[in-house]
């Protein structure tokens, strides 16, 4: 919702302060058509992020290492703490992305997410707890540059 009240000032800004000329016309008539379009869209994602108001949870027991992503399917998982081999943490230099990446016996690798707030070191910690097999990154804050 703040977005739209910054986007909001932002064309009164750039109405007030911008010189007058043809060229202001011409992107005003642009931005009379955009700003409502792009104001609608930001509106239209609060209320869907209102509605589904789900709330992040990251949860290690025993027996099960869980996370429970409101905003995305594909980032939630349950898996046997078990079946848990190594977790890495990598940071690719040239596209600058960093990634946390969970490895199962099967083979299958999960994505741990970092779009939301919780303690790497404390995860790390209950992991090693549940199954001290698992071969976990010696620092929860670096990652291996590839």
């Amino acid at each position: 919702m703040i977005n739209i009240g910054v986007l909001l000032v932002m064309a009164w800004a750039a109405h007030q302060f911008i010189e007058p000329s043809e060229a202001k016309d011409q992107l005003f008539d642009w931005v009379k058509i955009v700003v409502p379009l792009v104001e609608l869209g930001l509106l239209f994602a609060a209320l869907l992020f209102w509605i589904r108001n789900g709330t992040f949870r990251m949860a290690v027991n025993a027996d099960r290492f869980e996370v429970v992503d409101p905003l995305s399917a594909n980032g939630s998982f349950s898996v046997p703490v078990s079946e848990i081999v190594q977790i890495k943490q990598t940071h690719q230099k040239n596209s600058n992305f960093s990634s946390i990446r969970m490895h199962m016996k099967s083979g299958e690798q999960i994505r741990i997410t970092q779009n939301h707030h919780y303690n790497r070191a404390k995860l790390y910690a209950a992991l090693a707890k549940a199954n001290p097999d698992i071969d976990l990154p010696k620092s929860a804050w670096r990652f291996k540059q590839v």
